[in-house]
Formats: C-alpha cells, structure tokens, sequence
C-alpha cells in the first residue's frame, strides 16, 4: 500500500469520525431539549424520557433540525414559551453537548439538574425559618426559563413560598423568610 493510500484512507477515517461526533452532539441537543420542553409542561420524569426518544427518532427523519424545533414550539405555544426561548435553549444545550463530546463525556454524564418543580416546591415547604436551599443556575434555568420573564416567574414562584431568592454565579439561594405575626397597634392609643 503507497502512502497516497494510508493518507487516503487517514482522511476517510478522519471525515467517518467527524460525521459520527457531529451526529451524538445533535442527538444529545435534541434529548436535552426535548427533556427541558417535557419538564416546563409539567410532564413527569418518565413521559419526559419517552418525550425525549420520540424527539431523538423524529429529528433523525430530518437532515437539519428545525422541524424537530418547530414540533417542540408547537407544544409549548400553549405553555406560553415563545420560538425564541426554545431557540436560546436549543443553543446553549448545543454547545454543552459540543464540550461534552470534546471532553469524552458519556451520554449518562448529561444528566440535568437535581430537581423538578414539584421536588423542588416539597422542599420550599419543608425549610424552617431563615434556613437557605441552594439550586443550581441548570435547574434554575430549566425549571423557570432563560428569557426576562423568568426572573419574575423566580420571584412570584418563591413568594408563593414565602422566600426570598438570590443569585450567586453558579446557584440560586432560596432564603425562608416568614415574617413574625404580630398584633398591629395603634400609636395614639397608650398600651392597656
């Protein structure tokens, strides 16, 4: 075999690999995306996975991914989400399926976030006065949306929880805050 063959070859094999790393990162995008769409429905965790492959075997139908995107827009129009946001998010879980696969990362190591809404409003609950529950900036976004909106869905969401949110870099702080009851009185009237 002369070299011109082993290049040859070098760069068939080359060009196969690329194809098939181009192919798990838009799998992996799509997945996360339909996963990330599942859960702002309300889905469970296991509705979200069956969402999530019927995506993933849909979008392999289609040589670009728009009308995958475009069904997902279409189911979650009602929710109130707009193209734009489902476009952001198709974006960022791109680029986190892009370093994952130059890092190596198995599919199962794309796990997101620790909580779904319901765990997470449990928890809420559950907290004592002036205690703090941290979550990620993941299922933050995930849970309440990348776009202006969700900042005020954040802070009705724990007013509704009698917290009080904060943002470090990478996490939300969920403070207890429950303000004390006391008896209102009246300054012009002298304690009886």
């Amino acid at each position: 075999m002369s070299s011109f063959d082993e290049r040859e070859n070098a760069f068939e094999a080359e060009f196969a690999h690329r194809a098939e790393a181009k192919f798990r990162v838009r799998e992996r995008a799509v997945a996360s995306l339909a996963q990330w769409a599942a859960l702002r429905l309300g889905k469970s965790a296991a509705a979200a996975k069956v969402f999530a492959r019927e995506m993933v075997a849909a979008d392999l139908a289609s040589p670009t991914v728009e009308p995958t995107i475009d069904r997902i827009v279409a189911d979650l129009v009602p929710a109130g989400i707009p193209k734009q946001e489902v476009r952001q998010a198709m974006n960022r879980f791109m680029a986190e399926a892009e370093a994952a696969e130059r890092a190596g990362r198995s599919w199962r190591a794309l796990a997101r976030g620790k909580f779904t809404l319901p765990e997470l409003e449990a928890k809420l609950e559950a907290l004592q006065n002036g205690a703090i529950l941290q979550i990620d900036r993941v299922d933050y976004e995930r849970l309440f949306g990348l776009n202006d909106v969700a900042l005020g869905r954040l802070r009705n969401f724990a007013r509704g929880h009698q917290c009080v949110p904060s943002f470090a870099d990478t996490a939300v702080l969920f403070r207890k805050h429950i303000a004390p009851v006391e008896e209102w009185r009246d300054p012009q009237r002298s304690p009886t």
